[in-house]
């Protein structure tokens, strides 16, 4: 993979996926207006900077038209998402995936020409061969020309192995970002597991999305 990436809003989502993308080889800026959540991305990213995205003077220093796709993992902040996505357009960046997780936000951001809009709570799927292939992947999201995010529904009637038991990471190549159990986010770690009724959120290969579906499911 050689491409870059800028993610605006380190948050959960934010964080782990900036995380996943340096470990796949990407160049990734990280921006946040919250000084430690920046500190706590700048040892692995390319560049961290704190700044507000809603301000057009600090967008334009970052020359964020010039990264392969921004992505906007702002979460929740409706009038932050909405300005930052204006500000990225009339500077020029074309390829821009957003976060949305409202029926009605996902709209208005499709209406100001966001490419790709995701929901990481519950995701539409973005491929129909995905939809008939798997029952089990509720998302599918395009980041590359082979990597993607996609979000998993474990359908198992128990918990499963522990992940470092899994180990997808060494079978696979499969990094786990989130997991959704409710209404609650859990950041993974080796001691965790996938609980029924599970959206397990997911980095990597489509091959390798292919063989967690019909692992877990």
């Amino acid at each position: 993979m050689n491409k870059d990436f800028a993610i605006i809003g380190l948050g959960a989502f934010g964080r782990q996926l900036c995380k996943e993308l340096v470990e796949q080889g990407a160049e990734v800026i990280a921006i946040d207006s919250d000084e430690e959540r920046v500190n706590d991305v700048a040892e692995f990213v390319t560049f961290a900077y704190c700044c507000d995205c809603t301000k057009r003077s600090a967008l334009e220093q970052l020359r964020l038209n010039e990264v392969d796709r921004v992505i906007v993992a702002i979460g929740d902040k409706l009038e932050s998402i909405i300005l930052t996505i204006i500000l990225l357009k009339e500077l020029g960046v074309k390829r821009i995936t957003a976060r949305a997780e409202d029926e009605s936000v996902k709209r208005v951001l499709e209406h100001l020409g966001v490419e790709e809009v995701i929901d990481t709570r519950e995701l539409a799927v973005a491929s129909l061969g995905y939809r008939l292939l798997s029952r089990s992947i509720t998302q599918y999201v395009e980041l590359t020309g082979d990597h993607s995010v996609a979000t998993v529904r474990y359908a198992g009637k128990v918990p499963s192995e522990k992940l470092a038991d899994m180990n997808l990471r060494g079978k696979y190549s499969l990094n786990v970002l989130l997991i959704r159990r409710g209404k609650k986010d859990i950041v993974p770690t080796k001691d965790d597991c996938f609980e029924p009724g599970d959206s397990v959120v997911v980095f990597g290969t489509k091959s390798a999305i292919r063989r967690l579906d019909k692992k877990i499911k």
